[in-house]
């Protein structure tokens, strides 16, 4: 029998085999590279790929800082219902400066019960949380949760949790009078106003009784003292007095008193500066720190203010100060400064100082706060002021807070 021919496969050259050998652990190193991503992003480290858009819906996700705030909104309703809280005990809204604002009605067992879950789930969404916890003479307790991611401020939660009904009556969430009146007050005046009527304006858009200290000699001080009281605005003199450094700004450069004036000649400004800003109910003082701590010079002042019943501010430009004491011990009605919210270069600090002007008041029942016309003034102004009531707070004029 003849044998067959076998073909036999020539074997592959070692060119074929290195390239068949290169793209198996190209593949290897694809996969290897994608699950290693994976498992990055399912730990919430650095991803490259994106899971997040078709992957990663659990609640541990962060609320990115660039998330519309009404992603923000709906999580913090969604906890606060998750908790138990029925959905008409909540209430939201935007503020102007793009923060979310949610009011809860509630009870203080209840708040107690939810607290601690629901800080926990805020942590878990990378949001830092600043909490404060106060209960009024009335036996509510006061609840405001401050939100803040990536340094920047997100919003509030505040819990309002009004004093539980008798036993023998229904437990319900009452409502919160509207006439209510706070624990303690809080005054605020803004100074060197006169120069221009646009931030005028926008504090009397907040329709708080607020105080400012309008410089007689400025271009549009009349002016500016019509809208003020139009708008329900205290008006007040703020008076340019001498600084230790001879310091005098182009605002407060006319009518400038100084401590080597005549008791004629101080006189003589008061009584102009008070014929050109007739609807002022006190004084404070512009600059002032060595005028302030001259005795003689605020005896005369002060003489002054007893005759036209008015009162006195004492801004506190200079630790030697002897205005408050002096216009006390002259029984004219007189109040003295706490904080100045934007004396800082910083005026990111503003927030900081308001917060400061708050927690005073709370703690001491009043306090009264200096600002000036500047755009990030305005913008803390706009954010806190209509919250104040939230804080057990009262804005009120600074003549509620004289002492006489």
């Amino acid at each position: 029998m003849k044998p067959r021919n076998l073909r036999i496969k020539p074997a592959k050259s070692l060119k074929e085999q290195l390239f068949f050998l290169s793209a198996g652990l190209a593949v290897l190193a694809i996969i290897s590279a994608v699950w290693l991503d994976y498992l990055s992003f399912s730990q919430q480290d650095i991803s490259y790929l994106p899971w997040a858009s078709t992957t990663r819906k659990d609640s541990q996700t962060e609320l990115s800082a660039s998330d519309p705030q009404d992603s923000l909104a709906g999580f913090l309703r969604q906890k606060l219902e998750q908790a138990g809280l029925p959905p008409e005990s909540i209430s939201e809204e935007l503020t102007k400066e793009d923060q979310t604002y949610i009011l809860v009605r509630t009870t203080a067992k209840e708040y107690r019960r939810i607290k601690d879950d629901f800080l926990r789930a805020l942590k878990d969404k990378k949001i830092k949380t600043s909490l404060r916890e106060q209960t009024t003479d009335t036996g509510e307790v006061l609840v405001t949760v401050e939100l803040t991611q990536k340094s920047r401020l997100r919003g509030y939660v505040v819990f309002r949790c009004p004093q539980p009904a008798l036993a023998n009556e229904p437990q319900k969430i009452p409502a919160i009078p509207e006439k209510e009146k706070p624990v303690s007050k809080v005054a605020l005046v803004i100074d060197d106003l006169g120069e221009d009527l646009n931030f005028l304006n926008e504090l009397a858009a907040l329709n708080l009784p607020l105080t400012v200290a309008i410089i007689p000699e400025a271009p549009l001080a009349q002016e500016s003292a019509e809208l003020a009281a139009k708008n329900g605005l205290e008006v007040i003199i703020h008076l340019p007095l001498e600084a230790f450094n001879m310091q005098i700004s182009s605002a407060g450069a006319d009518g400038l008193i100084t401590t080597s004036m005549s008791v004629k000649e101080v006189r003589y400004i008061l009584e102009r500066d008070l014929s050109l800003l007739p609807q002022a109910k006190g004084l404070n003082n512009h600059m002032g720190s060595k005028a302030t701590a001259d005795e003689a010079l605020m005896e005369i002042i002060m003489t002054f203010l007893k005759d036209k019943n008015l009162y006195f501010l004492d801004s506190r430009t200079s630790p030697k100060t002897v205005a408050y004491d002096l216009a006390i011990k002259k029984k004219v009605p007189a109040a003295s400064r706490q904080v100045f919210l934007d004396a800082d270069e910083d005026r990111n600090k503003v927030e900081d100082r308001m917060n400061e002007l708050f927690n005073l008041a709370r703690k001491n029942g009043q306090a009264i706060g200096i600002g000036h016309p500047y755009p990030e003034t305005l913008k803390v102004l706009k954010t806190y002021l209509p919250k104040a009531k939230e804080y057990g707070l009262k804005v009120v004029p600074v003549s509620e807070l004289v002492k006489r």
